[in-house]
């Protein structure tokens, strides 16, 4: 079952809104201003975040430029009463992933909020616990117009040579190729090999970055700034 998060300190919306999630199949969880919502979110997780723009305690741009700050990526959705193109932009340069008018009918709240949750693992940072899905181990080889990859001898072709990668320049390239199209942050990156989540020690990340990115001839392995790093398989 999806898990959401809606946040509103309009009782009668508030109720509106949960009734709707929870006929679609959603679990539900539900506070009234954003002190508990940024609270909720950063203890907890779900699958879709629902914000009120403005709340008592902290607006929806605040919590929401406050989730991204700890590293929590999880789709935002802010809802305001505002018709407002300037605070709509302020809202998504924050990092939500949608804003829309309350006036929005229900149906298309629903639609919205549905695609939001599908693109997750397309725009967002993969989760550390879900490293380990069992499902990554199914696929052996990753093959483009330019690379391949194979998972399981180890090895690395970009335009038909064999390149040479240490044991853990190979490791992340492996687990970004796999995650293709998600984006990881560094301090994911450190705490899944390295058992440690220390920013300080993102450095180590970015230098082999740096070297994987200069044996793909700086192609494949791409930047989302303030966000991480990801693997973008399409080519020219």
């Amino acid at each position: 079952m999806k898990k959401i998060l809606i946040a509103d300190d309009d009782r009668s919306i508030l109720t509106l809104l949960s009734y709707h999630f929870r006929q679609n199949d959603f679990e539900v969880t539900t506070v009234d201003d954003g002190k508990k919502a940024f609270e909720k979110a950063r203890k907890n997780p779900f699958d879709l975040i629902l914000l009120d723009l403005m709340m008592p305690e902290y607006s929806g741009i605040e919590v929401t430029q406050m989730l991204r700050k700890v590293g929590n990526f999880t789709p935002i959705l802010i809802l305001t009463a505002r018709e407002d193109d300037e605070m709509k932009l302020t809202g998504l340069s924050a990092g939500s992933d949608e804003y829309l008018d309350k006036s929005t009918p229900m149906k298309e709240i629903m639609v919205r909020a549905a695609a939001l949750i599908r693109r997750n693992q397309m725009y967002n940072p993969v989760p550390a616990s879900s490293f380990e899905d069992p499902k990554l181990e199914k696929e052996q080889t990753l093959v483009t117009k330019h690379l391949v990859i194979d998972f399981v001898k180890k090895e690395v072709h970009l335009d038909g040579n064999q390149l040479d990668f240490t044991k853990r320049e190979f490791e992340i390239l492996e687990l970004l190729a796999q995650r293709r199209g998600s984006i990881i942050s560094r301090e994911e990156l450190l705490k899944h090999f390295w058992g440690i989540s220390d920013a300080a020690e993102t450095r180590t990340i970015d230098v082999l970055i740096s070297k994987i990115r200069k044996k793909l001839d700086n192609r494949y392995i791409k930047t989302k700034r303030g966000f991480g790093y990801y693997f973008e398989e399409n080519e020219a």
